[in-house]
């Protein structure tokens, strides 16, 4: 696939996303929102952020050297973050941990399986923190080509997803 063909792919993927996720009932009756600033190769769900944060209800996650996370509260998307570990758009140092309740998260990944595996980036940040919320919703989002056409081999610490929300058609990248 070229990089023009990849680029639109993401693009449609990532307005299929939006749409199915708007449509989420969990989502829409949950108080607050975990959720993540997508990388360059993750599914842009921004315009989600910026709907989520106006109505005081986004929290987007700030890492440490630990392997360790928290969230904070988030309610401009361009004064509240800044260039964190990794590259990754996260709350400012000074910001508040957020010490609530979390009943949703949405949660990127690598590659995840339709049994709701999966597999993240390594470090353990995502379920290390879940785990605290056993009785969140927990929210997969990705492409259809990062979905597994086979279950995913997990380990004890791995936190299922209640939900995965990509889209069906498998393209070759």
């Amino acid at each position: 696939m070229t990089p023009e063909a990849l680029r639109k792919t993401r693009s449609r993927e990532s307005e299929w996303i939006l749409r199915r996720l708007s449509a989420m009932k969990p989502l829409a009756e949950a108080g607050k929102v975990a959720a993540f600033y997508p990388l360059p190769t993750e599914p842009d769900i921004r315009p989600l952020l910026e709907t989520l944060a106006r109505e005081g209800r986004l929290l987007l996650p700030r890492t440490f050297g630990d392997g360790e996370m928290d969230f904070v509260q988030i309610h401009d998307l361009a004064a509240d973050l800044i260039e964190g570990n990794y590259h990754i758009c996260e709350p400012r140092c000074d910001s508040t941990p957020w010490n609530g309740d979390i009943p949703f998260f949405l949660v990127p990944g690598v590659q995840f399986s339709r049994d709701g595996a999966r597999k993240g980036h390594g470090k353990g940040y995502y379920d290390r923190f879940l785990k605290k919320f056993p009785h969140a919703v927990k929210c997969g989002v990705a492409y259809s080509f990062q979905i597994s056409g086979t279950p995913l081999a997990t380990k004890p610490h791995d936190v299922p997803m209640n939900y995965i929300v990509a889209p069906e058609i498998k393209e070759k990248i």
